[in-house]
């Protein structure tokens, strides 16, 4: 018995990190940014177990660099941590995801009248900021990439 509901395969899973970046665009919010790291990590696992997928696309060196992409390992960091609390057998290259929210923080004119949008940004153990949309872009350009050259998901992005 299958438990991926209407996911049936990678490209499935794909789409959804799409719609998922598609909604951080419109507006960015903890929820859907939960969402969106969620998906670009779980992605892998979906590499590697997906029997649609080529034996060449599923070979430990090619998940090796998924997991070693700076992009991904970011969402595995926050995923994990949203996940379960806390980090207890990571070791991260992210030290913290913070959100604020108010006059002044996120874009002008996104979100609710009189809150504005969540200013969501991730700060790296180097001391490097990203904020979340440079962060999406990353996790997209990394699964465009990858897919491209698998050619697996033939869909325009």
């Amino acid at each position: 018995m299958r438990l991926t509901y209407g996911f049936l395969n990678v490209c499935d899973l794909y789409g959804k990190l799409k719609r998922d970046a598609a909604a951080l665009e419109d507006e960015i919010t903890s929820d859907r940014f939960f969402n969106f790291v969620l998906t670009g990590y779980s992605m892998i696992d979906w590499i590697k177990n997906d029997p649609s997928i080529t034996p060449s696309a599923r070979e430990s060196t090619v998940v090796g660099a998924l997991y070693a992409d700076k992009s991904l390992k970011i969402c595995g960091d926050i995923a994990t941590a949203s996940k379960h609390f806390e980090l207890k057998k990571r070791h991260p290259i992210t030290t913290a995801a913070t959100s604020e929210s108010g006059f002044g923080m996120g874009r002008f004119g996104v979100g609710g009248y009189g809150a504005g949008e969540e200013c969501l940004v991730i700060t790296l153990n180097n001391g490097e900021s990203i904020e979340c949309l440079e962060l999406v872009n990353g996790v997209k350009a990394t699964w465009q990439k990858f897919f491209t050259e698998h050619e697996i998901c033939h869909s325009s992005d």
